[in-house]
Order: C-alpha cells, then sequence, then structure tokens
C-alpha cells in the first residue's frame, strides 16, 4: 500500500523554517511550564488529601451488607466537576465497594471540611444515596524526590547509551545525537502541549512520555537506516549530492511512515475517546506525540545529521 507512487519533496530546503516551528513550539512550551508552575504535577508528585467512602442506599442498615450500592466513577467525577472539585483521582476499591478519592491539597488544609464539600457534592448528584466516609487523611506523594532524581538518572544514561549503540552500528555519533535529540524533541513538546491543554503529568503521563521515547527513535532509526543504506548503494565515487539523497531516501519511506503513523493515530484515537477518563491523559499525551515524531524523525533530525556532514570533510557512513 503506497499514498504516493513517487513523491519528490525536499525537505533539506526548507529545513530552516521547519526548525524555526520548533523554536516556537519550544518556546510556548517553556511559556506553558513556567505558567502552570507546580501546579502542573498531580497528586503523584505532591501529595495531597485522600478520602475513602462508599453509597449506602437510603434506608439500609449500615455494615458491610449495605456496602452494595455502586455508582460509576464517571458519575462520581462528573459529580464533582459539578460541584467545582475538579482534579480529583479516582480509584474503585476491589471486594469493598468503596472508592478512594485523591485531592491535591495542602497538609494543613481542613479534611473535614474537604469531607463535608465532597458529601454535600454526592448529596446533590445521587439522590436516595449518602456517601459513608470511612477515612479521611493527608498522604505524602507516590512518587517522592529520590525516586524522581533517580528517574532522571536513568533517562539520562539511557539516552546516553543510545548515542553509543546508534554511534557504533552507523560509525558515526551524529546519527545517535540527531536521534536522540529528535526523541527528546518530541517528549519536550508532548510535555508543553499537556500544560497547554490544562492537564496534569501523573504517573500515566510519565508512562506515555516514555512509551512515546521508544516510539520516536524506532521512527527515526527507520529512515536513517534507509539513508545509510543508500550512502552504501551509491558508493563514494557517485555524483549524487548528499542533500538529493537524503530527501530520496525520506519520499522512499514517507508512505511507511504515513502507514505506520496513522495506524497507530487511529488506535490511540480510539483509546482517547473511548478509553474512558483513567487512561485519558495516557492517550492524549501519545496521540500528540506519536504527529510530533513523525514530524521530527523527517524534518529535524534528517537535516541534522545533513548540515552536520557538510561541515565535514570526511564521508558519510
Amino acid at each position: 500500500m503506497e499514498f504516493f507512487k513517487t513523491p519528490n519533496f525536499d525537505y533539506i530546503k526548507y529545513h530552516k523554517l521547519f526548525f524555526g516551528l520548533s523554536g516556537l513550539l519550544a518556546a510556548a512550551t517553556v511559556a506553558g511550564l513556567v505558567v502552570r508552575g507546580p501546579s502542573l504535577l498531580s497528586i503523584d508528585f505532591t501529595g495531597g488529601t485522600l478520602v475513602q467512602g462508599y453509597f449506602q442506599k437510603a434506608g439500609d442498615a449500615a455494615g458491610a451488607d449495605a456496602q452494595g450500592a455502586e455508582i460509576s466513577l464517571d458519575r462520581v467525577r462528573a459529580a464533582l466537576a459539578t460541584a467545582g472539585l475538579n482534579g480529583a483521582e479516582l480509584q474503585n476499591v476491589p471486594n469493598h465497594n468503596a472508592i478512594i478519592l485523591r485531592f491535591k491539597s495542602n497538609a494543613g488544609e481542613a479534611k473535614t471540611e474537604l469531607v463535608g464539600k465532597v458529601t454535600e457534592a454526592f448529596a446533590r448528584a445521587f439522590e436516595g444515596y449518602a456517601f459513608v466516609t470511612e477515612r479521611a487523611e493527608f498522604v505524602g506523594p507516590v512518587v517522592g524526590r529520590q525516586m524522581v532524581s533517580k528517574a532522571v538518572l536513568a533517562v539520562f544514561f539511557s539516552m546516553l547509551g543510545i548515542v553509543v549503540y546508534v554511534a557504533f552500528r552507523f560509525r558515526n555519533w551524529i546519527w545517535g545525537a540527531a536521534g536522540v535529540f529528535a526523541l527528546v524533541h518530541d517528549v519536550f513538546l508532548a510535555l508543553g502541549f499537556m500544560a497547554l491543554t490544562g492537564r496534569e503529568v501523573s504517573i500515566t503521563v510519565v508512562a506515555a512520555l516514555l512509551t512515546l521515547a521508544g516510539y520516536s527513535i524506532n521512527d527515526t532509526i527507520v529512515i536513517f537506516d534507509r539513508i545509510r543504506e543508500n550512502i552504501r548503494l551509491r558508493g563514494r565515487h557517485s555524483k549524487e549530492p548528499l542533500d538529493a539523497l537524503i530527501n530520496r531516501s525520506c519520499n522512499e519511506t514517507l508512505s511507511r511512515t504515513i502507514i505506520t503513523s496513522l495506524t497507530v493515530f487511529i488506535v490511540l484515537l480510539s483509546l482517547l475517546f473511548l478509553g474512558g477518563e483513567v487512561i485519558r491523559d495516557f492517550s492524549l499525551a501519545l496521540t500528540f506525540g506519536v504527529i510530533v515524531g513523525s514530524y521530527s524523525t523527517i524534518f529535524i533530525a534528517t537535516p541534522m545529521v545533513y548540515l552536520w556532514q557538510r561541515k565535514r570533510s570526511k564521508p558519510l557512513h
């Protein structure tokens, strides 16, 4: 299957335009991160107040037998949003028919006041049901500072490993450096997208960004491999310029890139609109990431290789 029979786009010619576009997106990302500040981080990183309870039908006796009144998390989330209690993380408690609500708040905030707001919101939304609070307490962040610092080190050494491995396989470190640059470009812009759209960065979003990193480097390496193959087939004595060869390689893989990205994009759209609120942030970050990842491979990573080679005297392998 091919979308284009004989594409002939000149990607290298307009590299300054696309570098400028990425620069603008990066500036918007920085602005979004600065404006959002600590509010960008979810309760997983900041801690907050935990409220656990269950819905009891009016007239039932209290106790284990009465904990069977199930109301879906979507309805609970809608009731909280109507009452202005946005941003709560919800979780079912298996075999207990209870729900856990996590709110981003300070340790000094009155728990009783929050419980009162929650109870009042549920009383208005679910007539005939009473919300019975089992516990309300301040909880610390799931992801501590030590875990964050270790994760940053792990990501740094992972990227260093990618550069070394790709440099070894392609016999030139610029391939690895360009691939990692595109990877960082994609993850950074996806983070900015979440900030600018008012979403929070939770453990789920971090998982999406790491998944995006894997997708991005894989997509980049496929096109790099086609460029390297064409360089080898061309030989050192061919008169075909490097920019023409890179353009030809990108055009040869354009249909493959579009089909692969479109396939992943359709799956992510299905998760985004049908997967529910629990995985919405995960799907949203990856959906944007797939678009920007496909863009950066062609318009950012490959021009970087060309610009580097233009300043070197040795042939590109």
